[in-house]
């Protein structure tokens, strides 16, 4: 029986499980894709029994984030098998450990550990979180599934036998943001400007605003690290080509300009070269903190691409009718001077978007093949206009894989 019929009797059945005289427990290890993590960790929720009998646990890594905005957490959920046996359990738990896209088809790709909480850490119905977990928290493992925003041939291991889930598991938009500081008039964003601002870090205001006195206004791009889906995908998107080298800056917080949580109002700025965060959520971070006066008089804004999820958090952005409420203070872009909407990327109109992948070991094992094809179906049923579309749905297609000819299917 299939772990969905499975999941709706009440029954959890597992394979390849850790016995033991009253428990079976499997463990399911998921890497990849941060812009992805909203629905992947709605998902399995949903899977485990819904928010009333999915115990989680997550990471705060330093700041006030909620399961979605963690890039460590760990899901379990525990049943009454029908076995002659009363009273024995099964035990389904899977943990995640979001590094990038590319990242984590490298680890999986190659089995190399990741970080993952620990399956002892305190568990709760409605997540427990874990305030700057200690070491002791963690432990490395293998990966045996990974989120993509792009397909393997954008990353380290093109060829490699890593299996995927047929078209895919939904469809990522993103877009491009300006910071809190950045003048108003800054409003859309084009492939030529993309890659004169990515090419040397940074530009006066002017060139996208058109107002000559925006001149000494400098704009800084920032963005993710070349192991983000996220970045490849938008590099392939606007012809720059997702394996080309930029310039992106951050606020200085330690020798590795791109670690650390921020603190107070950006001051000091360094040249990060190709690095970049590892996370959409450091990016949302930096893009919505305002200019502090003792750099350039505050006369500079950042300049960045997010996940529509972090997006519309970072900028208030309503995507049915282009307005802006509330939000981080961050300022929505049009992309190539269409904006952001559920029916603009299904028509073909806005194309800042990649499709998102779920691979699974070369040697999957059929439990492991079966539970990503439950995974991906409890996905389908949870995708929204703010965290992700469904490949049903759409009315064209790429030629060509990420960053290809938008064409009508």
């Amino acid at each position: 029986m299939k772990l969905k019929s499975m999941l709706a009797l009440g029954v959890l059945v597992v394979t390849g499980s850790i016995a033991s005289a009253a428990d079976t427990t499997t463990i399911y290890t998921i890497t990849g894709a941060t812009a992805f993590r909203a629905a992947a960790n709605t998902a399995i929720i949903n899977l485990l029994g819904g928010p009333a009998n999915c115990e989680y646990a997550f990471d705060q890594d330093g700041q006030s984030l909620a399961i979605n905005g963690t890039n460590r957490a760990i899901f379990r959920r525990t049943v009454v098998t029908n076995t002659p046996n009363t009273g024995d359990t099964a035990t389904t738990i899977v943990r995640v450990s979001w590094s990038g896209s590319t990242g984590g088809i490298l680890s999986l790709a190659d089995q190399a550990a990741v970080q993952c909480l620990k399956t002892t850490v305190p568990m709760a119905v409605g997540g427990s979180p874990i305030v700057d977990a200690p070491a002791t928290d963690f432990e490395m493992v293998t990966p045996r599934f990974s989120f993509s925003d792009v397909d393997k041939a954008l990353s380290q291991r093109p060829t490699s036998a890593i299996q995927e889930e047929v078209n895919g598991v939904g469809v990522v938009p993103f877009m491009f943001v300006a910071g809190e500081s950045a003048p108003a008039t800054i409003t859309n964003m084009t492939d030529q400007l993309h890659n004169t601002l990515w090419a040397v870090g940074e530009m006066p205001a002017s060139m996208m605003t058109g107002n000559p006195a925006d001149v000494d206004f400098i704009l800084l791009a920032t963005g993710r690290s070349d192991s983000s889906g996220t970045r490849a995908g938008i590099l392939s998107e606007t012809q720059y080509g997702s394996f080309n080298a930029v310039v992106q800056f951050n606020q200085t917080t330690t020798g590795d300009r791109f670690t650390g949580s921020l603190t107070g109002n950006p001051t000091i700025f360094g040249s990060g070269g190709n690095g970049g965060h590892s996370s959409n959520s450091f990016v949302r971070d930096l893009v919505t903190r305002t200019s502090s006066a003792s750099f350039n008089g505050g006369q500079y804004a950042f300049v960045s691409y997010l996940t529509i999820s972090d997006a519309i958090s970072a900028t208030g952005y309503n995507q049915l009718t282009g307005a802006v409420s509330g939000g981080e203070g961050a300022k929505p872009l049009t992309y190539n001077g269409v904006r952001y909407s559920e029916q603009n990327v299904y028509n073909g109109q806005y194309t800042l978007w990649t499709t998102q992948q779920l691979y699974r070991a070369a040697d999957a094992t059929a439990g492991e093949t079966q539970f990503s094809a439950d995974l991906k179906a409890s996905i389908d049923t949870i995708l929204t206009p703010t965290i992700g579309l469904r490949s049903s749905l759409m009315q064209v297609e790429r030629s060509g894989g990420d960053g290809g000819p938008i064409n009508p299917l």
